[in-house]
């Protein structure tokens, strides 16, 4: 994903090797890298919790 702040570039792209996230960011000499750092447990599964949940008849 390509994106731009305060007129920067900025590109968001997961690296496989390392199965991290980074944001790139050019520059005059280069390319930097800013990893991306996940402050929020992982989880198993995606989904929804069918408990609580009231079946609506159409």
């Amino acid at each position: 994903m390509q994106f731009k702040v305060n007129g920067q570039d900025y590109f968001l792209n997961f690296v496989e090797d390392e199965g991290r996230w980074y944001v790139f960011a050019p520059t005059f000499t280069g390319v930097r890298r800013i990893p991306i750092y996940v402050d929020v447990p992982r989880y198993e599964r995606f989904g929804a919790s069918e408990k609580g949940s009231h079946k609506i008849q159409n």
